[in-house]
């Protein structure tokens, strides 16, 4: 699970703009509030100054340079990631100095600790746990001048900066744990691709496998043959049985792999070859013009009865059938049509390419 961090940078913007919008809006309220009930502890126009105006005006200048700040391509993505995270956490501790108060605000600049642990930086946490701090101590006493005989905040205040802590090492709890799950995934992720990756290639010619024909060429074929005309040939060594026999399966071996080092020497870029199973390969040509696919055939043909082995002073020959598609024709339609023409090569006496007919 990778979170996204610009994604959580813009969340906390926009976080900090409905922040300051609502705590302005609840401010005006109260203040219309204990206007009504006339419940002040001096005057109502020094209360308006600052629990209203004084924190909303800052309140609004820290989200005008944070928002400045990301929205500008000269800084860097750290250095963003900083402003976003001090920003939300200075506008929550404005809010619980200018409110004291009410207790619970003490608690907004955990936001900033908590949102942090997505940017993977400590260092930023630990700045965001001493700010909030600051202001908690600030925010008590203040209060505790107002109201010298009330002890209430310091217990607030000591149970605040104790919560801080407990959301700055939940934060690192949080932050392990996907991180521990992020590094489990992307670690199956790599070994399911590498598995995949052996999977695609055939153990003992090198040559691509059964599991690529039927998961990646099927494909590959209908995407190409919906646009242009393109080429399959289905191949067999002649007598292999014979050279099992005669000379051993260790060599008979030897004379398959003999049909990837074949292979390199055509364009390889321009054709594909792949094991179908025993002596039995699959050729897809991907040149766009047809004409050069039997001829590409025939080198190959010409070129594997001319490899010569340690083991015999036999050369081995193979058998093709070759077909093209011209639209979008079922790839086991195709191939049964190749196997056709294969099995025709077979008869008329091996050693030679039959072309096959939609």
């Amino acid at each position: 699970m990778k979170l996204n961090v610009k994604k959580m940078r813009a969340l906390m913007v926009d976080f900090m703009l409905y922040g300051w919008v609502l705590c302005g809006i609840f401010d005006f309220i109260f203040f219309l509030f204990f206007l009504y009930t006339d419940n002040f502890l001096y005057s109502s126009r020094i209360y308006f100054f600052v629990r209203v105006v004084t924190p909303f005006i800052i309140n609004g200048i820290i989200f005008i340079v944070c928002n400045i700040i990301n929205t500008s391509y000269g800084y860097s993505e750290n250095f963003s990631n900083w402003i976003c995270s001090v920003g939300l956490t200075c506008m929550g501790s404005i809010i619980g100095i200018f409110h004291g108060y009410f207790v619970v605000v003490w608690l907004a600049p955990c936001f900033g600790i908590f949102f942090s642990v997505v940017f993977q930086n400590h260092h930023i946490q630990r700045v965001l746990l001493l700010i909030s701090c600051i202001s908690t101590i600030i925010g008590c006493g203040l209060e505790i001048y107002e109201q010298p005989n009330d002890e209430f905040f310091i217990e607030c205040g000591i149970i605040t900066i104790a919560l801080f802590f407990l959301i700055y090492h939940a934060s690192n709890i949080i932050y392990n744990f996907f991180n521990n799950a992020e590094n489990l995934i992307e670690e199956s992720d790599e070994k399911q691709r590498a598995y995949e990756e052996r999977l695609k290639h055939d153990v003992l010619t090198k040559l691509y496998s059964r599991y690529y024909i039927d998961n990646y060429l099927v494909k590959m074929f209908k995407d190409l043959s919906l646009h242009r005309p393109i080429s399959i040939a289905m191949t067999d060594i002649d007598n292999f049985k014979h050279v099992n026999d005669t000379y051993g399966h260790e060599n008979g071996d030897e004379v398959l792999r003999r049909i990837y080092t074949v292979s390199q020497k055509l364009d390889t870029k321009r054709v594909i070859v792949a094991r179908f199973g025993g002596e039995e390969f699959l050729f897809l040509f991907l040149d766009e013009d047809i004409t050069k696919h039997r001829a590409q055939m025939e080198e190959f043909r010409k070129l594997f009865e001319q490899e010569s082995y340690d083991f015999t002073d036999e050369h081995f020959t193979i058998s093709a059938g070759l077909v093209t598609s011209y639209g979008s024709v079922p790839f086991d339609e195709v191939l049964a049509v190749a196997d056709k023409a294969l099995y025709t090569s077979k008869r008329n006496g091996k050693n030679q390419t039959t072309i096959g007919k939609m």
